[in-house]
C-alpha cells in the first residue's frame, strides 16, 4: 500500500495535511499564500504557521463549519490545475517529460483520493439548511 493510499484509508487529519505539503508525496505544491487565498475564498482562517499546520486548521474550519467536501473540491481543483501545468512543461520541453510524469502521477492519484474523500464526506456534512440552524 502507497504513502498517499495509506494516508487516505488509515491517517489522521495530521497525517494529511502532512501528505497535501509535501510536494514530492502529493504532486502538488500548496505555497503558503495560496493556502491563505483558499481559507480566504471560503471565508475561513488557516492561521499563520508552516504550511502543514495551515491545511490542518484549514481542514479543521471546513469540518466545523460542515463544509468538507466544499474543501475537497478546491484541493481537487489545485491538483487538476498542476496537473495542467506538468503537461504544458512536458510540452514546452520534451526531454523533461520523464522528470514531470512521477510529479503528474503522485497529482492524478491525489485528485482520484480527493474525489473519492468527496463522496466520503458528503456523507458527514450536513445540508446547508441543517448547518444554518433550519
Amino acid at each position: 500500500m502507497g504513502d498517499m493510499e495509506r494516508t487516505f484509508r488509515e491517517g489522521n487529519l495530521n497525517e494529511m495535511a502532512e501528505l497535501l505539503a509535501c510536494p514530492a508525496k502529493s504532486g502538488l505544491y500548496l505555497t503558503r499564500a495560496r493556502i491563505r487565498r483558499l481559507a480566504g475564498e471560503m471565508g475561513l482562517r488557516a492561521g499563520v504557521q508552516g504550511r502543514a499546520r495551515m491545511i490542518e486548521s484549514l481542514f479543521r474550519e471546513a469540518g466545523s463549519e460542515g463544509r468538507a467536501e466544499e474543501l475537497l473540491g478546491r484541493l481537487e481543483a489545485e491538483a487538476e490545475m498542476w496537473l495542467g501545468r506538468f503537461r504544458a512543461w512536458s510540452k514546452e520541453c520534451p526531454p523533461a517529460q520523464g522528470a514531470w510524469r512521477g510529479w503528474e502521477e503522485r497529482a492524478r492519484e491525489l485528485r482520484r483520493r480527493l474525489r473519492r474523500a468527496k463522496k466520503w464526506a458528503r456523507r458527514i456534512d450536513p445540508p446547508p439548511s441543517e448547518g444554518a440552524g433550519g
